[in-house]
């Protein structure tokens, strides 16, 4: 019995000892690794610091598919999301749509994101293998750059010259129309093309036979009706309204998912002798027709301003309209024979009108964030003339209100997209000059950042915009209002005084000594790296 107990006890103790072994062995591959896949997130962090993040989402991945039981893996995925979520704010979708807003560039980012959609990925290149872009603007693809560095996640894609490209071909193209579609040598804005009835086309049908049945139309305003174009043959809504203009983001406007929304406006339009207006569409990632008295007078994707001859009489206008983003916005107006200005344009202009003692206040922006797309400009109470320079991006209907009676000499408005108009209360003396481009930035400091030792800036600063109106109207600013997007901004918010520019003077000394730093973090001085000897 004896002998049988101390067999037992010694098979017991070593059982103890082989599972303490085994235990120490599986600590060991545990630390290990731990180590290993602490290393691996390192190197993925500095290789995405230097900018080779292919490398560095290979390390990524290795860490998720081979030590996803660490506590490293738990910390490379909060970073891996971190990183990628900064990554697609500079590079995904809505940013690249911020940067390429012309025809060509609209065209070019929807291949894009058609290729991402059914792949997963953003193509390699623009012109080469199976999701080569082949669209209508093929021609232009030399003039844009186009960078993929994570495809799943994100691109770089700048189409701006190939936007002005397009632009310089179709006024050669406009130019070249004869006979009377073409204003008389010595008009304003001569060559340029005035569509008739006769150049139009008969539509086959359009949306009011479904979408007004009753045919009430109504003469100087607008029936608007909108719709879900899931569900197309229902209207959501209808309204009678002032101008033809949408605004919004995501389901904020009945209830309607923005890239299902669907808009038809239809008005009589009266005139008592012949008249040539001048009609601008803006829109997005969008598609829209205009129809005049049953002819299509526009159908298409893209920004367009058209000159158009109204004979005498009644004259029924209608808009279809579909979104195909999260944010809607689209802008038709019918505004007058105006010609656009050139720079040079407007500053001898102004030259001829403005006093020496007149102040100069500024009001930029990139979008109005009404529904009509409207910005009240409240003008604060100022002492003698005062003129008026405004920008945007995107078309605004900008409305002046001037309850202190400020005597408003002149007002410059200008924007990237066509169908700006200025209202409210305006003497009948003002100078109204509208511009062909916007005139300056909406931001008084840049955003600036590091990344792998490339230093970059975005948005603008207010320094470039004060040298351009010096040089447009020849006067210092005075006062100035800025904002991303608005629906009414006190003239001025800011009054422009030294101390201002002493900072903002400041503020461009910080940006040149952050560039350099950032620069000499990634190009390190051996001499001096380690400090005095």
């Amino acid at each position: 019995m004896g002998n049988g107990g101390e067999r037992t006890q010694g098979s017991g103790f070593m059982r103890k000892i082989i599972l303490a072994a085994v235990l120490l062995s599986q600590l060991a591959g545990c630390s290990n690794s731990e180590e290993e896949a602490r290393t691996l997130l390192n190197h993925a962090i500095q290789d995405w610091d230097r900018g080779e993040l292919a490398s560095a989402v290979q390390a990524f991945d290795q860490i998720e598919e081979q030590y996803l039981h660490t506590a490293a893996a738990t910390d490379a995925l909060k970073e891996r999301a971190a990183r990628v979520d900064n990554y697609r704010l500079g590079f995904g979708p809505e940013a690249n749509q911020r940067r390429n807003q012309g025809m060509v560039s609209r065209d070019v980012l929807q291949h894009l994101e058609a290729v991402h959609q059914r792949s997963g990925r953003y193509p390699a290149g623009l012109s080469e293998g199976e999701d080569a872009y082949q669209g209508q603007f093929a021609a232009y693809l030399e003039h844009c750059s186009y960078q993929s560095r994570l495809p799943q996640y994100g691109y770089q894609l700048d189409c701006s010259k190939a936007d002005v490209a397009y632009q310089q071909e179709q006024m050669r193209n406009a130019r070249s129309v004869g006979g009377r579609h073409l204003r008389r040598s010595g008009d304003a804005g001569a060559g340029e093309a005035i569509k008739f009835a006769g150049d139009l086309l008969p539509a086959a049908s359009t949306w009011g036979s479904r979408l007004n049945p009753s045919g009430d139309i109504p003469t100087g305003q607008f029936q608007a009706f909108y719709i879900n174009t899931k569900q197309p043959q229902q209207v959501i809504a209808t309204e009678t309204v002032d101008n033809i203009a949408i605004n919004y983001v995501r389901d904020d406007f009945h209830g309607i998912e923005s890239g299902d929304f669907g808009g038809y406006w239809v008005g009589n339009l009266m005139f008592e002798e012949p008249t040539v207006k001048r009609i601008s569409v803006s829109q997005s990632w969008a598609k829209s027709r205009v129809l005049i008295d049953g002819r299509v007078l526009y159908e298409g994707g893209s920004d367009q301003s058209m000159l158009y001859r109204f004979e005498p009489g009644v004259h029924k206008l209608e808009v279809e309209y579909v979104n195909n983003w999260h944010t809607t916005e689209f802008n038709v107006d019918i505004g007058s024979e105006q010609t656009y200005l050139e720079v040079s344009e407007v500053r001898a202009r102004l030259g001829e009108a403005l006093p020496a003692d007149v102040t100069l206040y500024y009001a930029g922006v990139y979008e109005s964030s009404a529904q009509d797309l409207s910005i009240v400009l409240n003008l604060e109470r100022t002492e003698g003339p005062v003129a008026l320079v405004l920008s945007s991006y995107s078309p605004v209907r900008w409305y002046l209100s001037n309850p202190f009676g400020v005597d408003v000499r002149a007002v410059v408005y200008g924007a990237y997209k066509p169908g700006s108009r200025l209202d409210g209360d305006l003497p009948e003396s003002l100078l109204r000059l509208p511009a062909k481009s916007r005139i300056g930035s909406y931001r008084v400091r840049e955003d600036c950042s590091c990344t792998a030792g490339t230093f970059h800036c975005s948005g603008g600063s207010l320094g470039p915009t004060l040298s351009a109106l010096k040089g447009l109207t020849g006067v210092s600013l005075s006062g100035f209002s800025g904002s991303y997007s608005a629906s009414a901004l006190a003239v001025p918010a800011t009054r422009i005084d030294e101390a201002f520019l002493a900072q903002l003077a400041a503020d461009e000394g910080n940006i040149a000594s952050q560039r350099a730093a950032c620069k000499a973090e990634n190009d390190p001085d051996f001499e001096t790296l380690l400090g005095e000897p």
